[in-house]
């Protein structure tokens, strides 16, 4: 998780370069890492305190070691990277490490509830990647944002909606203990849900990528491009699951 949050937040900031901005990428990845400590030992515990701590190194670097020309686009390009990638990455580490803050508390639940939590995430919110290539190469017909990101299609999208919500039954069905952890409504609902949140996701790295003009984030996985282009459906899902388990499950 650290090594895909520095990777995830350098990628972003490399595509902020290109565009004539001068983001301060150290307090960006400390802040990033940040939030993966406090997740990983605190529980979120100290949130606030780590935020303010790395918010005011960054407000440091910009005044004493950067130009003071776009000094607003800089800071802002900074701060929203690091919470773009690096809060995603710690709810997903909170996810696993607590599920019983989430209202999978053991003995009523398997004592790896949180890799199940994560698995059912990643399963979710990849076959929705998947499903929309695979229906939306051969059947696409309608475009869903011609300039934005012309291979996606309103076809793919429902094929990728009817394989993400398959996939949560099938997981439900024979992954252990997902049947204790999950109802039949949310075996289907939530994967649909993540098809919604997570088009979204890549079509805003797509709006990203198309700003900076490039067609990959990076480099790091021949194929697919670089961290961003894999987990940016990911990076939206995780806060919305994170804002169900604690609000309607934990509640």
């Amino acid at each position: 998780m650290t090594f895909a949050t520095v990777l995830g937040t350098h990628e972003y900031y490399n595509m902020a370069r290109r565009l004539k901005v001068r983001p301060s990428p150290w307090p960006g990845h400390l802040i990033a890492l940040a939030f993966l400590v406090d997740a990983y030992w605190f529980e979120f515990g100290h949130f606030v305190h780590l935020f303010i701590a790395c918010f005011w190194l960054l407000l440091f670097t910009q005044v004493f070691f950067k130009a003071h020309d776009r000094a607003i686009v800089n800071m802002a390009c900074s701060l929203f990277g690091s919470i773009y990638v690096g809060l995603p990455m710690a709810i997903i580490l909170f996810l696993f490490r607590f599920p019983e803050r989430l209202g999978y508390a053991p003995p009523s639940f398997p004592s790896y509830a949180g890799g199940n939590l994560v698995l059912f995430l990643v399963v979710a919110s990849w076959t929705m990647d998947i499903g929309g290539y695979c229906f939306g190469k051969p059947f696409g017909r309608h475009k869903m944002t011609p300039t934005l990101s012309p291979n996606k299609s309103w076809e793919g999208m429902a094929g990728g909606i009817l394989l993400s919500a398959l996939a949560g039954v099938l997981l439900r069905l024979f992954w252990p203990g997902m049947d204790r952890m999950f109802g039949w409504d949310e075996a289907v609902l939530l994967p649909i849900v993540f098809s919604v949140v997570g088009t979204i996701g890549d079509l805003a790295e797509s709006a990203f990528k198309r700003d900076s003009g490039i067609k990959d984030s990076g480099k790091t996985y021949t194929g697919h491009g670089g961290m961003l282009d894999i987990t940016d459906s990911m990076l939206l899902c995780a806060p919305v699951f994170y804002l169900y388990l604690s609000l309607v499950r934990a509640g």
